[in-house]
């Protein structure tokens, strides 16, 4: 059977394509900072202030226009229904535009901080599993990334090139205002990815390895007493190096989700509600005026699949988290060290107060349960709409 090459992996091939979200979001200028490796071949995050300000700039003109060309598309509807969608949707974009802008200016150091903790934490992980090859998770890490990335894409099928200059600044400056509101998203998306990859390699190295290199101590235990030794054997220090470094992994991970939910929570609320209100203004705005055009349709599947895909990147964190306590690291091995029980009780004492959750706000729980409320509302609605629209047409 032929060899797979090695770049055709998927854990190279989600690298590959994370890489390419980063330069979407730069392009958009919503991610200002470089990312490179430094003379350790390490990567980091930096700052780039000429193409930040730059992109601030871009940003404050782009959202003076939109807002300032608001009047020229509300007119175009009589309808009341679609001027308040078209005001909240304005709204929404401008307040997002300016979260953007005060995430930019006022956290950027914070921001890169983050991410270089995010760095470290995938580097400590390689380490400790001894893992040379680079990559990013696994089959489904790259399977959310493809349709991630369709979901990027699809914002230019359903671009159209206007003759006149003003139409043609107009769309251009809504198309990069909504491209920056709905990056929010992308970024949460990434963000608590990327936490369920750390949770589910560490938790993987754990079960399988960690386990096995402690039930050596209770064989050499066993070993020892059956010989009757007066003299304790030496504990295996690299196994207790292990399971301290491992502890301290999973309390690094909970404190820099901890950081990044501190830093999106408002953003991510908003960026939801702007998601849901554009679905029902587009769905609307389709079947009262039966235009069934692929650009309608593909909007609002674009729109539902973002929801989709972040809820599915929260379940697998939320459930990494989960698992630790699953483990039962309470029954592993330790030998005799009394500070490796110590460390193991704080350790499981913690967990009890350090579950990860998901709540903007703490207004709802972003979970497989909020998809299938979002889909049962959709239908709910599109029903209406459709019963609406017939009863109308009859009279």
């Amino acid at each position: 059977m032929p060899r797979v090459p090695a770049w055709l992996n998927a854990p190279r091939i989600s690298a590959v394509l994370l890489r390419g979200c980063f330069y979407y979001a730069t392009a958009f200028g919503v991610a200002t900072f470089r990312v490179g490796r430094r003379g350790d071949f390490q990567l980091l995050a930096g700052s780039r202030k000429g193409y930040k300000w730059i992109s601030i700039l871009i940003r404050v003109l782009g959202s003076c226009f939109y807002g300032y060309s608001y009047g020229a598309w509300a007119d175009q509807y009589t309808d009341w229904y679609l001027r308040v969608f078209f005001g909240l949707r304005l709204v929404g974009c401008l307040v997002c535009s300016a979260i953007i802008l005060v995430l930019q200016i006022c956290y950027e150091q914070r921001i890169l901080q983050l991410i270089n903790n995010f760095f470290a934490l995938f580097r400590r992980l390689r380490t400790l599993t001894r893992t040379a090859e680079e990559g990013f998770g696994g089959s489904l890490e790259l399977t959310l990334l493809i349709f991630k990335l369709l979901s990027l894409a699809f914002v230019f099928l359903a671009f159209q090139i206007q003759h006149t200059p003003w139409v043609l600044l107009t769309v251009l400056c809504d198309l990069y205002t909504s491209i920056g509101t709905g990056m929010i998203m992308h970024f949460c998306f990434v963000g608590y990815l990327s936490i369920g990859v750390l949770y589910s390699e560490l938790n993987r190295y754990v079960d399988h390895r960690l386990r096995a290199q402690l039930s050596s101590l209770q064989r050499q235990a066993a070993a020892a007493a059956a010989a009757e030794e007066d003299i304790q054997q030496q504990p295996d220090v690299q196994a207790h190096s292990n399971l301290d470094e491992c502890l301290a992994i999973y309390e690094d991970i909970h404190q820099v989700t901890r950081s990044f939910q501190r830093l999106f929570d408002l953003p991510l609320f908003l960026s939801l509600v702007q998601n849901l209100s554009a679905m029902a203004m587009v769905s609307y705005h389709a079947i009262m005026r039966r235009e069934y055009h692929f650009s309608l349709w593909g909007l609002v599947l674009k729109l539902l699949m973002d929801v989709v895909l972040l809820t599915l990147a929260v379940h697998g964190a939320v459930s990494g988290s989960r698992l630790v306590r699953r483990l039962s690291l309470e029954n592993y091995t330790v030998g005799q060290s009394k500070s490796c029980h110590i460390k193991l009780e704080i350790f499981l004492g913690r967990l009890n107060h350090q579950q990860l959750r998901v709540c903007p706000l703490g207004l709802f729980e972003v979970s497989n349960e909020l998809t299938l409320f979002f889909l049962s509302a959709m239908v709910t609605y599109l029903t209406f709409l459709v019963q609406y629209g017939i009863q109308t047409k009859q009279f």
